[in-house]
């Protein structure tokens, strides 16, 4: 890039509010940075068997038509702008459709490659308390095809977590399959 296309670009930049960007824009940046975002991991346990919710993506999706996903968000600059938690907020209203859940429990964080570019993942499970309102469950031994293959690690190892811990208060008398 020549410099006056680069003093370009940067005044360019300059004229955009902090936030949600125009999708074309936000693809680019995707693809030229690191995107923090955060995963939640929708478990249950029926019959002894650990199920992920999964949510599938529109037809029209630019990177993963009709691929399942788990619930998630990139982190945006506006979502510290509150002392309310923006991204947790988005992922329980707009992706899980405000279904009750538990208080997310934070498994670990990893960076990771996508169609859409370099992520870093914090990773969190939730307890899924009712009927969703969006999505299906799915077992997380048997995970279906057309699942987004960058998300498949973050199921394992919420899954993973999510079973240690309820089984210490399952050994501890408090829930009951």
């Amino acid at each position: 890039m020549l410099p006056i296309e680069e003093e370009q670009l940067v005044g360019l930049l300059k004229k955009l509010s902090p936030g949600f960007l125009p999708y074309d824009i936000f693809l680019q940046v995707a693809r030229l940075t690191v995107l923090p975002i955060i995963e939640f991991i929708p478990l249950r346990k029926i019959n002894g068997i650990v199920e992920v919710l999964l949510l599938r993506r529109d037809s029209d999706d630019s990177l993963w038509p009709n691929e399942l996903h788990t619930p998630g968000t990139v982190i945006r600059t506006t979502d510290l702008d509150s002392d309310n938690h923006l991204a947790f907020k988005r992922i329980l209203e707009d992706e899980l459709a405000s279904t009750k859940v538990t208080e997310p429990y934070y498994v670990g964080s990893n960076l990771h490659k996508s169609r859409r570019g370099a992520e870093q993942a914090q990773i969190f499970w939730v307890e899924v308390l009712e009927e969703p309102k969006a999505g299906k469950f799915y077992n997380v031994n048997a995970l279906p095809k057309e699942m987004m293959q960058s998300q498949v690690s973050f199921v394992k190892l919420a899954a993973d977590s999510f079973s240690k811990i309820r089984s210490s208060i399952v050994d501890g008398g408090v829930i009951n399959d």
